[in-house]
């Protein structure tokens, strides 16, 4: 090898990146290392079982959130649409003498029908995302007001709250279940369907993949329906967790959500997603919480800590992009 070789040799060679999933596993790592030091309530087994309870609703709408930003898009609506969900799980199960099953599918059809409207609207609209979900956002909102007179709803089956809140599964809250199972299967659809591979493409040159005869229409739609629905799966979990329907149910869990999947590493632009990332960022987020809670500070604290984790995610994404 001459000289020259020698010297061009190295940059000729690909760089080798960490896994993008890395940088949030360690901040989590730490966070936790931290909270364990500094609050020794933190790892308590009444503590830890509460942290798996409360990721678990944030993993399930998180999810959904991946799909839809894997797009390209977003969707700010889905706080409001679990409480809307909510609300009208508790409407059926009180009109209806306690039938659960009933009661759990509107939550979840109410779910998918606000996911299919911001889909019809967006992709066949061809509104801004930002635009059609901010209005359902709002409408799904002031529609929660309708019942009961804008108040709770509290007489609701105990067989609710007894299945998901009280259930354990191999000794761990079967919401930890349900929440693990849903990342998993989030997984899955991306990386091993046709319809993953779709969403991707679609998220990463919208233009070349209608050209490749892809129905970009109907991949869009679908994944804001799928995101709707996990909304309304989210209402059946805080609903029973709180033993009621609250109008204000969901509040803050589009930021929160959409926190958890950028810190996570999937690209606020589309084309690039991933569910362990997503996985990772909401117990980064949860720990926060969990942590600001026991040094009794007011979750106005936790959210500022998450609106900055968010910038500081789009900055790092913007960085490597760079690069």
């Amino acid at each position: 090898m001459s000289v020259q070789e020698r010297i061009t040799a190295p940059a000729d060679r690909p760089r080798r990146s960490l896994p993008i999933e890395f940088g949030v596993g360690i901040v989590l790592l730490v966070t936790i290392l931290f909270f364990a030091w500094q609050r020794p309530d933190f790892h308590s087994t009444d503590n830890i079982r509460l942290l798996m309870k409360q990721s678990s609703e944030l993993a399930v709408i998180a999810t959904g959130m991946t799909l839809v930003i894997a797009t390209g898009g977003i969707d700010v609506s889905v706080g409001s649409v679990v409480g809307l969900s909510g609300m009208m799980l508790a409407f059926v199960a009180t009109r209806t003498h306690g039938n659960l099953l009933l009661a759990c599918l509107a939550a979840l059809g109410t779910g998918a029908a606000c996911g299919l409207l911001n889909g019809l609207l967006i992709a066949r609209g061809k509104l801004p995302p930002i635009i059609v979900t901010l209005a359902t956002f709002a409408a799904a909102r002031a529609a929660v007001q309708l019942f009961n007179n804008g108040g709770g709803i509290s007489n609701l089956p105990p067989a609710l709250q007894d299945l998901f809140d009280r259930t354990n599964i191999v000794g761990l809250p079967i919401l930890f279940w349900i929440g693990l199972l849903t990342l998993v299967s989030g997984w899955l659809i991306l990386r091993k369907t046709k319809f993953g591979r779709e969403l991707l493409a679609l998220g990463g040159n919208r233009t070349a993949t209608r050209l490749a005869g892809v129905r970009t229409e109907r991949v869009e739609m679908m994944a804001y329906i799928l995101c709707g629905l996990l909304a309304g799966l989210t209402a059946i979990i805080v609903t029973a967790r709180a033993a009621s329907a609250e109008p204000n149910a969901g509040l803050y869990f589009e930021l929160l959500a959409i926190t958890a999947v950028v810190l996570g590493g999937t690209v606020i632009t589309g084309g690039k997603a991933t569910l362990l990332g997503t996985g990772l960022g909401v117990l980064t987020i949860n720990v926060l919480v969990s942590g600001g809670r026991l040094y009794g500070q007011e979750d106005q604290v936790a959210r500022f800590l998450v609106g900055a984790a968010l910038l500081l995610a789009v900055e790092v994404q913007r960085a490597r992009k760079a690069t």
